[in-house]
């Protein structure tokens, strides 16, 4: 297809098929004009010779008339046996002078001019001219007629004249014509190409104006008009991108206004209250006064470590924080951790299990970055902890395979609901149960973890064991020196 061609080939194959057509078309037209004028040549023309053949009939009956042909009588007789549409007359008398006719100008100057002229034919302003003697009763030359004529093809009509001169003009002006149709109609064409992916342009803008990015620019062609369409969309599709992250990062502002004030309210009630409570009560009871500065600490801290977690949620997006790796030995790491965690989980009787897998020849030390590996640890126990009830079970299981950290944390609890499997690693997301946990849960630990593991080049999901319980699964790169 043409349309698909670059533009400059389009227009090059379009100026030499304007020059092409034209040809042709002329050439066609001169050959069927040639022809026609072959076939009118002797049915609307006469021939070059024709009048000069009538000069014989005519000077016999100049001959026969004799003088009468300058009476009235005999101008009427001459001038119906001349053919006025090609030969002019002259009568005129002895002396060369004009008498009447339809050659208006001065033909022969004196009367030897005339004697000599007389019975010849010569040439004058273009034209061949036969004078006839007109000789009286006596023999003697009482004048002469002259008669004018051109060797030339002649119409037969008037109108034969008008039509066979429009079409030889129209021929031999036919190649202007041609051009100028020739270049509309390929200007035609090419306009039509290039018309379609503007208009396209064109109403994609439009839509753009109208905060519409909802379309898609249909236009596939190797030119240039094809590599801006593709252009365009890939333009439109990042600007789509940009406006989502600007509507997400808007949400997730307003969703971080409304988490501060739903765990700041709380202790800052708290510790608005029995700050009143101290101003109005006893102040000798001093264990009352303890108890409720213990209170009020406790507040403090939930507002210090709420406010921490947010810093630290900053600095993992705005800043371009680095990993520290360092050589750490993940079995007695494991370990350490464990013991950690059956502290934190003997209030409510959770078992910890841990278990650690290293399938490489050699078990060297894994160089990783030890702090974001156990924030990232601690918050998915953590959350285990908080959602498994009384009694319940955890397993956290590692397996070392060649350059990566495999890590699986799974409880006995409830497990999570289908949004939650959708949101859990979202900012702020908190679910039903959630919420309602005492107000200790800020719906930013599993949000943190999933930033360091990608961070780490590694992935994390979320998903339910068949058998129960809520699962944990990530992995993380092992840095090479």
């Amino acid at each position: 297809m043409m349309e698909k061609k670059p533009l400059k080939t389009q227009f090059v194959v379009s100026f030499i098929l304007i020059l092409v057509f034209s040809f042709i078309a002329t050439i066609a037209t001169y050959f069927f004009g040639f022809v026609l004028y072959k076939k009118i040549e002797y049915k609307n023309m006469y021939p070059a010779n024709y009048f000069e053949k009538k000069i014989p009939e005519i000077e016999e009956h100049i001959r026969k008339s004799g003088v009468s042909i300058l009476s009235r009588e005999g101008r009427a007789a001459l001038e119906k046996i001349i053919p006025a549409e090609g030969i002019s007359y002259q009568v005129m008398d002895n002396f060369g002078r004009r008498i009447y006719g339809t050659d208006e100008g001065l033909i022969i100057g004196d009367k030897e001019q005339l004697c000599r002229k007389l019975n010849t034919t010569f040439s004058l302003k273009g034209k061949y001219i036969r004078l006839v003697p007109i000789i009286d009763q006596e023999g003697k030359i009482a004048g002469a007629v002259s008669l004018s004529y051109s060797l030339v093809p002649t119409y037969r009509s008037l109108f034969d004249k008008i039509w066979i001169s429009f079409i030889f003009f129209a021929v031999i002006f036919s190649p202007f014509f041609y051009l100028i149709l020739c270049t509309w109609m390929f200007s035609r064409i090419f306009y039509k190409n290039i018309v379609k992916p503007l208009n396209l342009l064109i109403k994609a803008s439009e839509k753009i104006c109208e905060k519409n990015l909802d379309f898609f620019i249909d236009y596939d062609a190797p030119n240039e008009l094809g590599r801006l369409c593709k252009a365009f969309n890939e333009m439109r599709g990042e600007l789509e991108k940009s406006l989502i992250l600007q509507w997400r990062m808007e949400q997730q502002r307003r969703e971080m206004l409304e988490a501060l004030a739903h765990d700041l309210k709380t202790p800052a009630s708290i510790i608005k209250g029995y700050a009143e409570a101290l101003m109005e009560g006893d102040q000798q009871n001093s264990d009352k006064i303890c108890r409720y500065l213990n209170i009020i600490k406790e507040s403090t801290d939930k507002i210090t470590t709420f406010v921490n977690k947010i810093r630290y949620v900053s600095e993992l997006e705005f800043s371009d924080f680095k990993l520290e790796p360092e050589p750490v030995d993940i079995k007695f790491f494991i370990l350490k951790k464990e013991e950690g965690y059956r502290l934190l989980s003997q209030k409510k009787n959770i078992k910890i299990y841990t278990n650690v897998c290293d399938t490489r020849h050699c078990e060297a030390l894994c160089l990783i970055d030890k702090e974001k590996l156990e924030r990232i640890l601690d918050n998915i126990v953590m959350n285990s902890i908080r959602f498994t009830p009384n009694s319940g079970r955890i397993n956290i299981d590692v397996t070392i395979k060649d350059d990566r950290l495999y890590f699986r944390i799974c409880d006995t609890g409830k497990g999570f609901s289908p949004k939650d499997l959708v949101h859990i690693f979202d900012r702020f997301y908190r679910g039903d149960s959630a919420r309602n946990s005492e107000g200790e849960h800020m719906g930013l630990g599993l949000y943190i973890a999933r930033k360091l593991v990608e961070a780490h080049g590694g992935t994390i999901k979320a998903f339910n064991r068949s058998e129960g319980g809520a699962c944990v699964a990530f992995d993380i790169s092992i840095c090479r020196n």
